[in-house]
């Protein structure tokens, strides 16, 4: 059972000193017999340890997952309580959560104490449809034995399907609705790039309104994709004006990339992305990964300067001047971004259509997203960087090694080569 170790901690007795118990409890057994004894073996009411007699008093503890078929994404709480035979004091009791899909691997969850009355409660979630077994141990102390509940599995299934005049699925795999909110915004953008801004904006507008029109109807349900699309509708017309103004600074970046903070901590929250999902439950890998990302970012921003040929975004190489362009381009360009484009648009597109054909969606919208530069080349690059930026997220699931490189890409291209080019 897992925590002998543990209680033996708690208790104070060593390997030694339970080989040495079970010795004198054998032949405690074997009294018992010649005499017609009995002992209530495990858990008796008397042990003697160190010449010190102390009383063990029986305990049970319950564990119930509400519900135990739930959605993914949705909360499933497993809550018991933990009693004692001998009416001995339950309060803040070590009370531990076990994955035990694999019975001879189980893997610690979830820690918490109990209550005044004994209760506890866990709540759990997953982002992909599969079953868990799970079992809650209660800590046993010198005054109480240790308590193992029942296992409980939960189930976590896909939501529900549409109604088929609805939900028909054309090429890709996509719902009709979903396949016209990334049209919209692919149109939206080609009229950008022929040079019609205002037609561009209403566009994107109208995408906005009628993916507003479809969470309505869908009551909520299977719509993250749509959503993540507004919200790329949404970017443009917040970022529109990126494209327009002849003179950007940083601080305009800030400010127009820092307004989309509020939408995308909405949908989060909303979808209950856990962190997994967003990529940032792995510090160590991430450590690991940042050479890589400085080191791919780097070369990609010197093919991209290549193209563009741009002016810097700050007047000189200061290091204040350059720190300043670094803040602006990871937290809010490039984590912004990647959010969007990654985390809320691309993991939905990968469970529709498969990896490939979702990283290739992801990338031709990601591609057209730079149409404000009026430049073929550009947007061929956007297409290709953001495969790379797919693929690694895909295989890494890490967030901080895809910013990386996307603001690496914008701290050369925008601050590093033009001015030490000119």
């Amino acid at each position: 059972m897992p925590g002998d170790e543990e209680e033996r901690q708690q208790r104070g007795i060593s390997t030694s000193d339970e080989s040495a118990l079970a010795v004198r409890d054998q032949g405690a057994n074997v009294g018992a017999e010649r005499t017609g004894a009995t002992l209530s073996a495990p858990g008796r009411d008397k042990v003697q340890r160190r010449g010190v007699v102390e009383v063990e008093t029986p305990t049970i503890i319950t564990a119930t997952a509400t519900p135990r078929q739930q959605f993914v994404r949705r909360n499933v709480t497993i809550a018991g309580r933990l009693t004692s035979g001998g009416g001995a004091d339950m309060v803040a009791v070590p009370i531990v959560l076990y994955n035990t899909d694999d019975p001879t691997n189980k893997v610690r969850v979830a820690t918490t104490t109990t209550d005044a009355s004994g209760h506890y409660q866990f709540t759990l979630t997953d982002s992909v449809a599969t079953t868990h077994a799970y079992t809650v141990y209660a800590r046993g102390r010198s005054t109480y034995n240790r308590a193992q509940s029942t296992e409980v599995r939960v189930t976590y299934a896909k939501r529900p399907g549409l109604v088929p005049a609805f939900g028909a699925r054309t090429v890709f795999n996509l719902t009709w609705f979903e396949f016209l909110a990334i049209f919209l915004v692919l149109a939206g953008e080609a009229l950008l790039f022929t040079g019609h801004p205002v037609l561009c904006v209403s566009v994107q507008a109208l995408n906005i309104i009628a993916v507003a029109v479809i969470v309505l109807a869908l009551h909520g349900e299977r719509v993250q994709l749509v959503q993540a699309l507004a919200l790329v509708s949404v970017f443009r017309v917040v970022d529109l004006s990126f494209a327009l103004i002849s003179t950007v600074t940083i601080y305009w970046l800030a400010t127009v990339y820092g307004v989309m903070y509020l939408p995308l901590i909405m949908v989060i929250v909303q979808e209950k992305l856990n962190r997994h999902d967003l990529g940032i439950d792995d510090v160590r890998r991430s450590v690991v990964l940042v050479p890589l990302g400085v080191f791919i970012g780097a070369n990609l921003g010197v093919v991209e300067y290549a193209i563009l040929a741009n002016k810097a975004l700050i007047p000189n190489a200061s290091v204040a001047q350059l720190i300043q362009l670094s803040i602006v381009m990871i937290f809010f360009v490039a984590l912004v971004e990647e959010v969007l484009f990654r985390v809320l648009l691309q993991t939905p597109l990968i469970e529709r259509t498969g990896a490939i054909s979702g990283i290739l969606i992801t990338s031709v919208i990601f591609g057209a997203m730079l149409a404000g530069y009026a430049n073929g080349y550009e947007l061929l690059f956007a297409f290709a960087a953001s495969i790379i930026l797919g693929a690694a997220f895909y295989k890494t699931r890490n967030l901080v090694f895809i910013v990386t490189i996307q603001a690496v890409n914008n701290i050369v291209l925008f601050g590093v080569l033009p001015l030490f080019t000119h």
